[in-house]
């Protein structure tokens, strides 16, 4: 209590002191630039922009800029004798002196570089250049550099006098700082402490389960990468601006310049070599070695330039020592080059090597590989071709992902290799092979056929309903020959918990279908729909029931689905954990589609892709009997060459462009590519060699402008996939007279075949007229 009183009393004391005897403090005045260099600065400003100046406007410039060199130069003068003056008298009036003779020369620094940046081309390289006025200039500003830096050395003694003359008098200020730079290291440490860990679970929290994960989460993952370098960076910049805020240390913001070239140069290694990783993924550890070697020597180039051009600008501006500054880097930068292109030299020209066509120029560097000097810029003809080279390889496998672009590559691609054909005078020695032969030199689909990875996503849909102990019912559509029979029994071979059962349907339609379905469970042939329906309910085995072929179930024409409502009918009341999935050709589906809409339920329909370029291919070469004692050549085969293709050999070449033009014409349909594969197939008369030529692909421009009824004959007869004229004339309204007409017409040109009574569309002509009936939108392929 008697403290707070005392306390009290000498607050009221002070509070009472009387005015007159308050303290008057006496600011110093600040050091000012001369009148003379503000006239200038302020001349200058008025200047117009150097793209509107006139000739009058230039003549100023040059004026102004011969009497900033003169003052620059009396007050360069002014200034050593004021050093001069402070060393043998260290006053504060003489300091006060230096000190505005410093800022007068930052000024007129300022003015020379704005000037220098605003007059003719001819003015600045004759003052930054290395003639007499360059050497003249540089000397002067080499002189200001040195009474620069021994003015910065006073400067700062005199700031550490007058901090610790402040810390005896109030040190919070300097402890406060020192408080908040611990607390940045503090924050530093614990971060380095737990960043492994809390990359780890960022990783395994946000970047793992979202595939592809998004562009905010590869950003920071990605930056992550160089956590270390950032936390530093940051630190030691906060550090930085916290200090050189106390008057007495402010020149500790020039560290920052060091500072951020340094760790950002390190940053930048880091980011450039993961970027390296990313874009150019190889094994080869020489390859690695010489990028990294190639980057570091750049990006620290790089840094020390930086650090030298930045340091320069700030203190003197982009004058002469300036350019001299940069001449020399560039100089340095070529020399680095060299190094580089050097370092490089062997492996490009390996490189080459195992590439066998060369332009002409690209040849001449390889032959003077290791002639002096030349060598140089022979490696960097070698690096400019292969740097073009793979960057269309790049572009064509980029643009060989969209389906449209390789479609459009592979007609032109057809087009050329026809054209070829034609002129070939090897032809008439070619006989081609017919009938089961064909067989003998590219295989038929087996058991032990080579299964190509096809409809992987697809697979993986059907599983969450088939591989699960729920009832399921789900439906495969594709197209005719597209492979959902070979998917069927891939799905029958990964399922576990449940018995596989396949049954195709048979053409006669529903009744034979439940005797098929009959036998596969165990019943007889003769078994009823309510006996069938009976053995699901009670049954203690789990079916896993592929109905193949269901489209022969469905007829295009009003109440054609009541075979396949029976069907679902009897499969959906079996209550048991039976999962059904039947496969119905993708231009029946559509039918289906239409005609019941959403009240037909299934869990899910799942629709085929075409196969692609690759799996096409993988599936070609996979039939090619390779036992025979001449098996199929592709010599001969003239294809264009391609961007993509500068590493194969001729008759791969020849390989790859056949198939891509069998991939097209067979829009992704393997059956159909398999089949005009056969009908490429050629014998040479003279050597007995059995070679690949390019298939005649049939031509009919009477289908294009068929009238529409017939069109309709020629769709039934598609989505019936073998149909009688009975069921024609039910199908399209046409009587039997007429649907027996245009079956005769079709017989004659080809376009069908017969299966007993029953037409079906002949595989030569498939491909054509699933074409032309997608063009008239009269079916879906």
């Amino acid at each position: 209590m008697r403290s707070l009183l005392r306390f009290f009393l000498f607050t009221l004391a002070i509070l009472s002191w009387p005015s007159h005897a308050s303290l008057d403090y006496d600011l110093p005045s600040q050091p000012q630039v001369s009148n003379i260099a503000l006239d200038l600065a302020k001349r200058i400003s008025a200047l117009p922009d150097p793209l509107f100046m006139e000739e009058s406007d230039k003549h100023e410039v040059s004026v102004l800029l011969t009497e900033v060199l003169r003052v620059q130069d009396q007050q360069i003068t002014t200034f050593d004798q004021q050093l001069l003056d402070y060393r043998e008298n260290s006053g504060s009036d003489q300091w006060f002196a230096v000190e505005s003779s410093y800022k007068t020369l930052n000024s007129l620094n300022v003015s020379k570089q704005r000037l220098l940046e605003q007059t003719t081309t001819a003015n600045k390289e004759q003052l930054t250049g290395f003639g007499p006025f360059g050497v003249t200039q540089f000397k002067q500003e080499w002189h200001l550099t040195q009474l620069n830096i021994e003015y910065l050395v006073y400067f700062q003694t005199r700031s550490f006098k007058a901090l610790i003359k402040d810390i005896f008098i109030s040190p919070v200020p300097v402890i406060w700082a020192c408080l908040k730079v611990l607390f940045t290291y503090f924050c530093l440490v614990w971060w380095l402490s737990n960043s492994a860990r809390l990359i780890e679970l960022f990783r395994v929290n946000f970047l793992e389960p979202k595939q592809p994960p998004a562009f905010w989460i590869r950003l920071i993952w990605y930056i992550s990468r160089a956590h270390r370098a950032i936390a530093w960076l940051v630190a030691i910049t906060i550090s930085l601006r916290i200090l050189s805020s106390i008057p007495s240390l402010q020149h500790l913001i020039f560290f920052e310049i060091f500072t951020w070239w340094i760790l950002g140069g390190s940053i930048a290694i880091s980011f450039i070599l993961e970027l390296a990783y990313r874009i150019g993924r190889t094994s080869n550890q020489t390859v690695i070695a010489l990028r990294l070697s190639t980057i570091r020597r750049y990006v620290w180039s790089f840094i020390v330039a930086g650090v030298i051009l930045q340091i320069s600008s700030i203190t003197l501006g982009k004058g002469t020592i300036y350019n001299w500054i940069y001449s020399a880097l560039f100089l340095w930068f070529v020399l680095v080059t060299v190094s580089v292109l050097k370092l490089w030299r062997s492996k490009v020209f390996d490189t080459l090597q195992h590439i066998s066509d060369h332009p002409v120029w690209v040849n001449w560097a390889v032959n003077r590989k290791d002639t002096f000097l030349l060598n140089i810029i022979a490696t960097a003809i070698g690096i400019a071709w292969l740097t073009v080279y793979n960057f269309q390889h790049r572009i064509m496998a980029l643009l060989s992902n969209y389906t449209l672009f390789s479609q459009a590559l592979a007609y032109l691609f057809r087009i050329e290799v026809a054209k070829q054909s034609d002129l070939d005078k090897n032809q008439q020695n070619l006989v081609r092979i017919k009938g089961d032969q064909t067989y003998d030199y590219i295989l038929p689909g087996s058991i032990d056929s080579t299964l190509i990875d096809y409809a992987g996503d697809e697979i993986k849909q059907l599983s969450r309903y088939l591989m699960s102990d729920s009832p399921a019912i789900c439906v495969v559509s594709g197209e005719r020959g597209v492979g959902s029979t070979t998917l069927l029994y891939t799905l029958l071979h990964k399922v576990s918990n449940a018995e596989p059962v396949y049954v195709s349907c048979p053409y006669a339609g529903y009744p034979e279908f439940l005797a098929h379905l009959a036998v596969s469970i165990g019943l007889k042939e003769e078994a009823t729909e309510i006996q069938i329906l009976a053995h699901l309910r009670k049954s203690e085995t789990t079916y896993l029931i592929a109905i193949d072929n269901a489209q022969r179930l469905v007829k295009p024409m009003v109440g054609g689905l009541s075979d396949l409502i029976r069907l679902t009918n009897l499969l959906r009341r079996s209550k048991k954990n039976h999962r059904i999935v039947m496969s119905i050709a993708k231009s029946s589906w559509r039918f289906v589609d239409r005609a019941r809409g959403e009240r037909l339920l299934f869990d899910l329909v799942c629709f085929l892709p075409r196969w692609t370029e690759k799996q096409v291919g993988e599936l070609l070469t996979s039939r090619i009997n390779m036992t025979l004692d001449q098996p199929l050549s592709f010599d001969g085969l003239v294809v264009p060459k391609q961007w993509d293709q500068d590493d194969m050999t001729e008759e791969e070449r020849a390989r790859q462009g056949f198939y891509r033009i069998l991939w097209h014409y067979s829009d992704g349909n393997p059956t159909v590519a398999l089949r005009f594969f056969r009908l490429s197939l050629n014998r040479n008369k003279d050597t007995g060699q059995t070679v690949v030529r390019l298939f005649h692909v049939p031509e009919a421009q009477e289908l294009e402008n068929m009238p529409k009824p017939m069109l309709a004959v020629l769709r039934s007869i598609v989505q019936l996939e073998i149909a009688s004229p009975e069921v024609l004339s039910e199908c399209t309204q046409l009587s039997i007279a007429e649907i027996t007409g245009v079956l005769r017409y079709f017989e004659s040109r080809g376009y069908i075949g017969w299966n007993e009574d029953k037409a079906k569309i002949s595989d030569h002509w498939f491909r054509h007229i699933t074409n032309v009936l997608d063009r008239q939108h009269l079916l879906v392929k």
